[in-house]
């Protein structure tokens, strides 16, 4: 089956829409209850749904705990302790909100029910906060990164086999035509079939070659693509 570089446009897309955002910042959000609280806030390119999974497995992958969907815009791991942070057992809620260019993920501590870090209370607490804010946007597009890379390798792999069966049935159709020629030539009865014969061969390769010059176009914008990825890979790696 041919591999249609349209097939793949999904990948390539997020490279072209918009620039990589590696962006931590502490800033005022509401919570689930409208009251304004202070939070560790990454700003994302993807959508929301993609970045909710993203935490659940940072969460689950980091700290081996268990997140709970609250609603569409909160997740939560209950009463946890991280102790990069805090000694102190809390409350660890997520809220993810929409923006032009992706998604705000902003994130709350609470150890009591109306009591959470921040730059008045528990501010040691909360400037450790920003750290492991930081190592979630890693984790995010480190996953993200290498999953659209798998997914171009892999293309890469079925563009190439595709090229290399085309270029066999163009030296099988040659081979024919060359057998078919000397037949014609030794005075085969069958002559006027063959010519036929040779016509429809030389008419697929004709179509075959052009599939092989399309297929190697595909591979150097996949392959360019690549690099693009793996550049922004290394920059995760730096953030």
């Amino acid at each position: 089956m041919k591999t249609s570089i349209l097939s793949i446009t999904f990948v390539l897309t997020f490279a072209f829409a918009s620039a990589q955002q590696l962006k931590v910042e502490s800033k005022t959000i509401k919570n689930q209850e409208g009251k304004d609280i202070e939070a560790w806030v990454a700003h994302l390119d993807q959508n929301t749904e993609d970045c909710m999974e993203s935490y659940e497995d940072f969460m689950k992958d980091v700290f081996n705990l268990k997140t709970s969907k609250e609603n569409k815009t909160m997740m939560m791991a209950e009463k946890v302790m991280l102790t990069e942070m805090s000694d102190l057992r809390l409350d660890q809620r997520t809220f993810f909100i929409t923006e032009s260019a992706g998604t705000a993920v902003g994130f709350t501590f609470s150890p009591g029910y109306d009591l959470h870090f921040g730059t008045k209370l528990y501010e040691s607490e909360f400037e450790k906060g920003e750290k492991l804010v930081k190592s979630f946007v890693k984790f995010h597009y480190k996953d993200f990164y290498n999953k659209k890379i798998k997914v171009i390798q892999n293309a890469l792999v079925d563009k190439q086999d595709e090229i290399t069966s085309d270029e066999k049935k163009i030296d099988k159709n040659k081979r024919s035509m060359l057998d078919n020629n000397k037949k014609i030539s030794n005075g085969d009865s069958d002559a006027a079939k063959l010519r036929i014969k040779n016509d429809s061969l030389e008419k697929e390769n004709v179509t075959l070659e052009a599939q092989v010059a399309s297929d190697r176009s595909e591979i150097k914008s996949l392959q360019d693509q690549l690099i693009k990825f793996q550049e922004s890979l290394s920059k995760v790696d730096e953030f």
